[in-house]
């Protein structure tokens, strides 16, 4: 099973406390936690905290990081509503980065927007802890027969 899939169903199992991300390495060093799923409506809470080593010449976290987290937020809500047996993939990521993300404390918030049997339509965006609006992003997601 996938790692990702494991942690959601286990949190959505268990009593839903936040959880640190900890299915590869990257959310590992971004300091990635899992804050809240509702499987109700295909949504997902996390928090991310990417440090120095992902700062970019300007002083800001590089671009490619900014989408790597608003996929997961997607991907993460997507996991709340896949039929048992199966798995996913993104097949497309559009982000648009609205101001920079400096380091510290990020949270992401993804959501559903349209359930298929073979695709899902999800979108997510990224405030600093002020509540600024980052950057969003919008995807379409492959749901893998099991």
């Amino acid at each position: 099973m996938n790692k990702d899939l494991a942690l959601v169903t286990e949190f959505l199992a268990g009593d839903r406390s936040p959880t640190m991300l900890t299915a590869c390495r990257l959310q590992e060093a971004l300091k990635g936690r899992l804050l809240e799923l509702d499987p109700t409506v295909g949504a997902s809470v996390l928090s991310f905290e990417p440090g120095l080593e992902f700062v970019q010449g300007g002083g800001s976290i590089q671009g490619g990081i900014v989408a790597a987290m608003l996929d997961f937020a997607c991907v993460f809500a997507a996991f709340t509503r896949l039929p048992p047996g199966s798995s996913l993939g993104s097949t497309t990521l559009t982000v648009n980065y609205l101001r920079p993300a400096l380091p510290g404390l990020l949270r992401t918030r993804g959501k559903v927007v349209k359930m298929g049997s073979r695709i899902i339509f999800a979108e997510a965006q990224i405030e600093t802890q002020d509540g600024k609006l980052t950057a969003t992003a919008t995807t379409v997601i492959a749901v893998v027969p099991g």
